[in-house]
């Protein structure tokens, strides 16, 4: 009986052979196709039957998530009124091995009379579902790989791929940015990474805790108590910021004087400061803009737990707490 593992490294090599002809197989068609595609003026409907069609329904996610409006459509599902959705402006993008399963070339026949064109990744570009396209992306035609060389793996392999390529191609032939990624994954970790901001994330109004430099320190741990974020704002008396004064600043301040709660506030945030060799605070204050990510980043780099978020006046608005950015996802 064959070992596992050889059988395993003979597949995956196979299917990289398989890949390494794929890429040097590429025609002009690959540009052509890719032109289509982006001057669509409707959705690309993706097709395909079989283990043909889970990679179709993969790809027109891929396509949908950067920037092409695409959908999946069961070639039985289309013939069976689904076809209703199809518009004058729409292309249609078709998988398939052989180019030959007869509800795939049913679908793509009442197609043409409806949409603006048919891209096929196939094969043969002489099938039936061939003949039917305007364009065609051939697939060399491989064994599969596997002990049987029968179950559709060298080819759904090369199919995933190219529609990759094609995806990733339309991509970067629309300028498609990161950004644009971003709004069309809100709840995913780069669309978090490149979307949530300071202000989304901030403790603001009553929750603020903030006292004027002026006050004597009993009032400055009556605010920070209260307000329950283990920190508290100083401002000046425009109310602009001065700095912070945390629960780490009053461990040290109690450290270095005997009795400081007849200290002003100033003062006592003046004596709390981090020694000479300590890690330098690189920033303490973020705009309502700043990214999440780059908050995470100040935090960890001057090893603070909380930043103020201040408006153009340098007022304080907020606080983001490292906290926060835990729960988000960020660390």
């Amino acid at each position: 009986m064959a070992d596992a593992i050889d059988i395993a490294r003979e597949v995956i090599e196979k299917e990289a052979e398989a890949l390494r002809q794929l890429a040097n197989s590429l025609e002009d068609s690959f540009n052509e196709a890719v032109e289509w595609l982006a001057g669509a003026e409707g959705r690309v409907l993706v097709t395909g039957v079989g283990k043909s069609g889970n990679i179709a329904q993969k790809v027109a996610g891929t396509l949908a998530s950067t920037g092409t409006p695409a959908i999946f459509m069961h070639p039985t599902d289309a013939l069976h009124g689904d076809l209703g959705v199809v518009s004058s402006g729409d292309l249609l993008l078709t998988l398939s091995k052989s180019g030959s399963t007869e509800e795939l070339v049913r679908f793509v026949g009442h197609f043409r009379r409806l949409g603006r064109g048919v891209i096929s990744i196939c094969e043969d570009p002489g099938s039936p579902v061939g003949k039917l396209s305007d364009i065609v992306l051939r697939l060399p035609a491989l064994e599969e790989a596997g002990p049987l060389s029968l179950a559709p793996t060298t080819s759904a392999v090369l199919q995933l791929s190219l529609a990759d390529a094609l995806a990733m191609s339309l991509l970067a032939r629309r300028g498609f940015t990161e950004e644009e990624f971003a709004s069309n994954h809100p709840e995913g970790i780069l669309g978090r990474r490149l979307l949530l901001r300071s202000r989304d994330l901030m403790h603001q109004g009553t929750a603020l805790p903030v006292v004027s430099g002026s006050v004597f320190l009993k009032e400055l741990l009556l605010e920070m108590t209260g307000k329950g974020l283990g920190m508290t704002c100083i401002v000046d008396a425009e109310e602009r910021f001065v700095g912070v004064f945390t629960d780490g600043d009053l461990r040290r301040l109690l450290g270095r004087e005997r009795d400081p709660i007849q200290l002003g506030v100033e003062e006592a945030w003046t004596l709390s400061r981090r020694e000479e060799g300590d890690v330098a605070v690189e920033k303490s204050s973020v705009t309502p803009d700043t990214l999440a990510v780059d908050c995470l980043r100040i935090m960890r780099d001057s090893q603070i737990t909380s930043l103020v978020v201040v408006d153009e006046e340098r007022r304080p608005m907020g606080v983001v707490r490292l906290h926060d950015l835990v729960r988000e996802g960020f660390a």
